[in-house]
């Protein structure tokens, strides 16, 4: 079911279709900030929204990221939608390999899609995974052996970080040598319906998102208000308001918790969203 004005404490609000990201009244304030300020057109936004990234990356206390630093090129990115449709636009869909489970846009894009497996990783192919894995609320089981056998097979790998700015405990290193690029975006950390993010690559990989940052096509308004949204609001903002609220919901439903605010885990394994019951019972602290 999802999310409306109307929610009730009851299991009848659970999403188990469309785990929905977190959102709170925090955001629409945050909005109405942006929208008042001045305009500064003597600051060089893209630069400043790559700093601030990284800042905002650094800070994440409650996770272990490592390796983002050494990747030479960043590009903005509309989101980590335009990083997977660069991708997919590049290499051809029949050339991109995607694990079971993995985001359900992917299965949009193609529903006769065919999952691959550890095994079944196919040279001259080119992977994209999450990190975290959204049907998981973590990091895939088998990432560092997915990881080491493409280094062994010569396979790019693209990662998609969309779920690490709304997940805390995720230890990982990006500087895996089979490790091509990743795309962190803040959609799912509360401004989905302002989409940026960065891209980290070791070369220069041919495409859109590449083209756009070099001929200075990004938004300003989204990397003002990234900028702005990672200097107010900080990393892991979602689980330092809701941290209480979730293990409560997973308590009171009898559901596993993940490493993601806004989705847990029936008995059986199957993800689902707890968005609507977080924000019923609201945040533990009124910051």
């Amino acid at each position: 079911m999802r999310d409306s004005e109307n929610r009730q404490y009851d299991i009848a609000w659970l999403q188990y279709d469309r785990p929905q990201p977190m959102y709170d009244k925090t955001i629409t304030q945050l909005y109405d900030r942006f929208y008042a300020e001045p305009v500064d057109f003597n600051v060089d936004l893209e630069g400043e929204f790559k700093r601030t990234f990284l800042d905002w990356l650094d800070g994440h206390s409650a996770s272990d990221l490592k390796g983002y630093r050494n990747f030479a090129r960043l590009d903005v990115s509309h989101g980590c939608t335009q990083y997977i449709d660069d991708i997919y636009q590049r290499c051809g869909s029949s050339n991109v390999m995607i694990f079971e489970g993995d985001y359900k846009y992917h299965w949009r894009l193609n529903n006769d899609i065919v999952y691959t497996t550890l095994a079944s990783l196919v040279p001259g192919k080119e992977l994209l995974i999450s990190m975290p894995f959204p049907s998981i609320g973590d990091v895939h089981p088998e990432m560092q052996q997915i990881l080491d056998r493409c280094e062994d097979l010569g396979i790019p790998v693209h990662i998609d970080g969309a779920w690490i700015s709304c997940s805390r405990g995720i230890s990982f290193d990006f500087d895996h040598p089979a490790i091509s690029t990743f795309c962190i975006s803040l959609s799912k950390g509360g401004i989905g319906s302002n989409r940026i993010g960065l891209r980290f690559a070791r070369g220069e990989p041919p495409g859109a998102i590449t083209i756009m940052n070099d001929y200075n096509m990004n938004p300003h308004a989204l990397m003002k208000l990234g900028t702005k949204f990672m200097r107010e609001l900080g990393p892991e903002y979602f689980w330092r308001r809701y941290t209480a609220a979730y293990h409560k919901v997973c308590d009171d439903f009898d559901l596993s918790p993940t490493k993601s605010i806004h989705l847990a885990r029936t008995r059986d394994g199957a993800p689902v969203g707890i968005r609507p019951l977080l924000r019923y019972i609201g945040p533990g602290d009124q910051r």
